[in-house]
């Protein structure tokens, strides 16, 4: 079972906090680590209506062990969520504070989309960013099938804003014209400047995707041709941090065989500190079992990893341009994959989906300029998220 983890530098620092004008009830939480390995900054969920039976408030709060706050999310699926560290074959004590508002934390992991940019979704964490291309994408008639990714450098503010409103600024593009006329080498220095293309210590978009499944999408395999997907039709952003974003994407009506009317439905979770999005895969529609296939298309002669054992594929995508470093791409398929292969110059995990049965797997990257450095490190990180077993949550009364 996979289980992502958070890089959280914890400030305590909280936007709003409560004049509690009576003791709050507590509950303790015992997190136990079964595992060999230290646990550091985990994502840990626990039932919210289990909680808010026992304190009696809808609102709720953690602390750790020395009583200092820290950042919580009830998410879209009435999960209490925080970040737990637990040495190997160790526990550690948290205890749920109710409450009678809201605690509000400065977001690390956040998403919305981008009318200004063809309705893009665009998301992030303390390590890495995403996108997944709009609907106007598609109207324009842009062969954009898959997932696009932003390189960062780690932090807990999010730069996603920063980069897009540079990049899309009428008033920057109008400088940009301005100096043109004047001096062509300002006029370019200040494009650089502005362009999320390149890496001005934000960090920057430099991984191209066209007509291919870019970061780990998913698509169908029938009669040994790739349904390659386009973009998606409706969206609903259902989590939207601090610790965790939740988006769940629609995809037009399509001809799949001779199913003329399957849809796909995506739920897109990213927690904080975590290099993967969990994705569940759902098709309406489909009137028999059908091939799954996700990976990456190839970009030079380098060797993708096929893990089977584990699950897992694995590239070092060179990316555009000389000093940008590689992208360390990565899927990791829980109930395992039943083959992989080469189609369309792209290196793929297979497996199977239908109607009744949604398919889970996670995908993403790493940046070797930033945490993870080689393909083999990150295959052993995939190894280990693939193998791990989960922390465990035991509740009991405060003393």
């Amino acid at each position: 079972m996979i289980m992502e983890f958070s890089r959280l530098y914890l400030t305590g620092l909280t936007l709003a906090f409560l004049s509690v004008t009576s003791i709050a009830k507590t509950v303790d939480v015992t997190v136990t680590n079964p595992s060999s390995k230290d646990r550091v900054n985990e994502i840990v969920e626990i039932k919210a209506s289990e909680l808010i039976n026992k304190v009696g408030s809808a609102h709720l709060y953690v602390t750790d062990s020395e009583m200092k706050e820290i950042p919580s999310q009830i998410t879209y699926d009435s999960l209490l969520i925080f970040s737990a560290s637990v040495p190997a074959g160790g526990e550690t004590k948290y205890q749920i504070h109710s409450s009678e508002a809201p605690h509000i934390y400065l977001p690390i992991v956040t998403g919305k989309t981008r009318p200004e940019r063809q309705d893009d979704l665009s998301w992030e964490n303390d390590l890495v960013g995403f996108r997944a291309y709009g609907p106007d994408t598609r109207h324009r008639g842009e062969k954009a099938f898959g997932y696009d990714i932003f390189f960062k450098h780690p932090t807990q503010t999010p730069v996603l804003d920063i980069l897009y409103e540079m990049q899309t600024s009428s008033a920057n593009w109008a400088k940009v014209d301005s100096l043109r006329k004047v001096d062509p080498r300002k006029a370019k220095a200040f494009q650089d400047l502005i362009s999320y293309h390149i890496d001005s210590g934000l960090g920057m978009d430099c991984y191209a995707v066209g007509p291919t499944l870019g970061d780990g999408t998913t698509a169908l395999l029938v009669a040994d041709s790739i349904y390659y997907p386009w973009t998606y039709e409706n969206i609903e952003i259902l989590d939207n941090g601090p610790l965790r974003f939740t988006a769940r994407l629609i995809f037009p009506k399509a001809s799949v065989d001779k199913d003329k009317s399957t849809v796909e439905t995506r739920t897109i979770t990213l927690d904080a500190g975590s290099h993967l999005n969990r994705c569940t895969v759902t098709y309406e529609g489909l009137s028999k079992p059908q091939k799954i296939v996700t990976g990456f298309p190839l970009r030079d002669d380098s060797e993708p990893i096929s893990d089977i054992k584990h699950g897992i594929i694995a590239y070092a995508d060179p990316t555009q341009g000389p000093d940008n470093g590689k992208a360390l791409l990565g899927v990791i398929l829980p109930e395992g994959i039943k083959d992989s292969f080469r189609k369309d110059n792209h290196i793929l995990g297979i497996a199977k989906v239908s109607t009744a049965k949604p398919f889970t797997y996670y995908w993403g990257f790493a940046w070797d300029k930033a945490d993870i450095t080689s393909l083999k490190d990150w295959h052993e990180y995939l190894i280990d998220l693939a193998t791990r077993q989960p922390l465990s949550c035991r509740i009991s009364p405060s003393l």
